[in-house]
């Protein structure tokens, strides 16, 4: 019978500005864990990092915004007789997702 090796635990004392900057450190890449960060780290394996991209955000927020002004058009009673307005209206929205699905990560 095959025994199982027993996991081998690392303690390790870290001072409060350590554990931040370590913290962040995870945070900032695609580990799940501080325990799984710690592991790469110390047997050197490769850690993703998040990279965030300020402009993309930006202009989904400007999307969004756009979204939900068109939507709050689309509630208005006067809008409602008017076919050829509804149908530029769904045009605009769904330019907006097409932007937007090109725009997510």
């Amino acid at each position: 019978m095959t025994e199982n090796p027993k996991p081998r635990f690392i303690s390790i004392r870290l001072s409060p500005d350590e554990h931040t900057e370590v913290y962040q450190l995870l945070q900032q890449s695609t580990c799940r864990s501080l325990t799984e960060y710690v592991k790469k780290v110390l047997t050197q394996k490769p850690i993703t990092v998040k990279v965030r991209d300020q402009s993309r955000e930006d202009v989904l927020q400007q999307l969004i915004l756009i979204k939900s002004r068109v939507e709050a058009l689309l509630d208005k009673p006067e809008w409602q007789d008017s076919s050829p307005m509804l149908r530029e209206i769904t045009e605009i929205k769904s330019s907006i997702r097409q932007i937007a699905e090109k725009c997510s990560p």
